[in-house]
């Protein structure tokens, strides 16, 4: 009977020991390029991903519709490889809300998606989003500055990160906006 509490008060201690937010990796794992990846990350701190806006474009115009294409640049400042879940973001134009658009999809528990994004250590990553506007006729303002291509985009957003190895998962999110 006390052998049987002992070694579960032993199996306590190891699994928080483990666990990423008890700091004791961190203590007990020295950078060492021989340590396995899933120890190293769940024993380095994660910076935020730095996401920028390369460029945000027209990529097609009607009189009905357009598709507004921006170009993410998403850097990983990190030693350890970071996946990027998702980025959605507010599209304006000159001030106005126009539209909505995401990259990737938010993972719920383990990954049971493939539309992530792998950002390599100290690596950046260009993602295309795109965003298609419709000509409802109540933004005549939106559409001429479209077809003269004098268009003044913020865009507003969210990015969604995570470790997620099999020894830890460090999630995290930073917002983004710009003015083009």
């Amino acid at each position: 009977m006390i052998g049987a509490a002992v070694g579960i008060l032993i199996a306590i201690t190891v699994v928080v020991a483990l666990l990423p937010s008890s700091g004791f990796l961190k203590n007990f794992v020295q950078e060492n390029p021989q340590v396995p990846g899933g120890l190293k990350a769940a024993s380095t701190e994660i910076k935020p991903v730095i996401v920028s806006i390369n460029k945000t474009s027209v990529l097609s115009f009607t009189n009905k519709e357009s598709i507004i294409d921006t170009k993410f640049d998403v850097l990983n400042p990190n030693g350890v490889t970071v996946i990027l879940e998702a980025i959605t973001y507010d599209l304006y134009e000159n001030g106005v809300l126009v539209g909505h658009g995401q990259i990737g999809e938010r993972l719920e528990g383990a990954l049971e998606s493939s539309n992530y994004y792998t950002l390599i250590e100290h690596y950046t990553n260009q993602l295309d989003g795109k965003v298609i506007l419709e000509n409802t006729g109540n933004n005549p303002e939106l559409w001429s500055a479209l077809q003269k291509n004098d268009t003044k985009w913020s865009i507003v957003g969210q990015a969604f990160y995570n470790t997620n190895t099999v020894l830890s998962g460090q999630p995290g999110s930073i917002g983004f906006n710009s003015t083009q």
